[in-house]
């Protein structure tokens, strides 16, 4: 274009110019351009709508076949903890487990769940990955026979998540949470009851899976620890079927199991 311009400047130095007419090569030139233009444009959309479609881009083509909670996975795990795989498999596939998790997800919002993990110890609620001493302060209270629906009773730590009554991530004021039904670990019957509400894709329970296991291992003549099913499917596309498929592998006896190997899977890396 350059080149062209600047032919036209000399070519102008030799012979007279008719201003009063249009420049018709140069609006040649540039609607060349425009033309060369859109097309590269209309070449890049196409190719990358192809690998969208391919799930060369990370889409969710490619991110449903590598995710450990994919459905193949899913019935793996099943085989390798030995389970029926013929019950296991009709069980996931028809979901007949669906209106059970819809059921303690609806429960868990009616509590003030809004997000996962969400504990509630004693009937107190925790809700985050939060570590192991606030935990444990909690804990301690509840056994010694200090706990208190005030505030100002626990530390400073906690007194930052519990100050705001518009933001409550600990609300000392204990709440009556049913398990009545529910499989339970740790201790038989224990003087604290811990009741998680948890998403088994979601990336803070997985996080805060150790700090469970650290707890019934400190407290196992203690805690009682129960699991209720709350799935954020709005951001977590495989976490509806885990949840179905942890209680398909309950009604084989076989939950803790299914719990803790997935949750294993995913807290070394592999999650989606």
């Amino acid at each position: 274009m350059a080149k062209i311009k600047r032919e036209r400047v000399a070519s102008s130095a030799q012979f007279p110019v008719n201003y009063s007419q249009p420049n018709n090569n140069i609006l040649y030139v540039m609607m060349g351009v425009i033309t060369l233009f859109l097309i590269f444009v209309t070449v890049k959309m196409f190719s990358l709508e192809k690998k969208i479609n391919s799930g060369a881009t990370g889409g969710a083509p490619a991110a449903q076949q590598d995710s450990p909670l994919s459905v193949d996975n899913m019935k793996k795990y099943a085989k390798e903890l030995k389970l029926n795989t013929g019950k296991f498999n009709k069980c996931l596939d028809s979901g007949e487990k669906k209106t059970l998790v819809a059921k303690e997800t609806a429960y868990g919002q009616s509590l003030g769940v809004q997000g996962t993990p969400g504990f509630f110890i004693n009937g107190q609620f925790l809700a985050g990955a939060f570590p192991f001493p606030l935990f444990k302060e909690i804990i301690d209270k509840q056994i010694d026979g200090t706990a208190s629906t005030e505030c100002t009773a626990y530390s400073t730590d906690l007194q930052q998540y519990c100050s705001d009554p518009k933001n409550l991530s600990f609300n000392p004021v204990a709440q009556t949470v049913d398990v009545k039904g529910m499989v339970s670990t740790g201790a038989k019957n224990g003087k604290v009851t811990l009741v998680e509400f948890s998403d088994f894709q979601c990336p803070y329970c997985i996080r805060a899976f150790p700090t469970v296991e650290q707890i019934l291992k400190e407290y196992k003549n203690d805690v009682t620890f129960y699991f209720k099913q709350f799935p954020l499917v709005q951001i977590h596309p495989f976490a509806q079927k885990a949840a179905e498929a942890s209680l398909c592998a309950a009604d084989q006896g076989k939950f803790w199991e299914w719990h803790n190997k997935i949750f294993g899977i995913e807290a070394q890396g592999q999650a989606q």
